[in-house]
């Protein structure tokens, strides 16, 4: 599945200079990052369940959130939530037992990382301020 990427310059850096902190400062500012990317996540995947398609309810049930230091992720554990998410062509075979038409795109991800970019940038951007000011000058 295709993924948006934002790059941050200089988070590398920032996050090397975090790692070599000698106290746990810089491990509580690790995590901290770590918990505001997942509020990140938390904004886009909360709209993308308010999208996303309701024929059984497992799509909805299923949408994750999570983070890592480095990036914010939503993903939904569904075999067939690409096809849905993306678009699918047809291909009906009897032989092979494929039934069915074309599936049309219904991309509520995106749609929701789009819908909700201006909040989460500004909530990343505040978070990322507030740590860089945090920093002793010495780091």
């Amino acid at each position: 599945m295709a993924a948006t990427v934002y790059r941050v310059e200089g988070s590398r850096e920032l996050r090397r200079m975090l790692r070599r902190m000698s106290d746990d400062n810089g491990k509580a500012m690790l995590a901290e990052l770590k918990g505001e990317l997942k509020q990140v996540a938390d904004v886009v995947g909360n709209r993308a369940r308010a999208n996303a398609p309701r024929r059984t309810g497992r799509t909805v049930a299923l949408v994750r959130t999570s983070a890592t230091t480095t990036k914010a992720t939503v993903s939904v554990r569904l075999a067939y939530a690409g096809p849905v998410h993306w678009g699918w062509p047809s291909r009906p075979n009897a032989a092979r037992g494929w039934r069915g038409g074309p599936i049309k795109a219904h991309p509520w991800i995106s749609d929701a990382a789009t819908d909700t970019e201006l909040r989460w940038l500004a909530m990343y951007e505040g978070a990322l301020r507030a740590l860089i000011e945090r920093l002793p000058d010495s780091a």
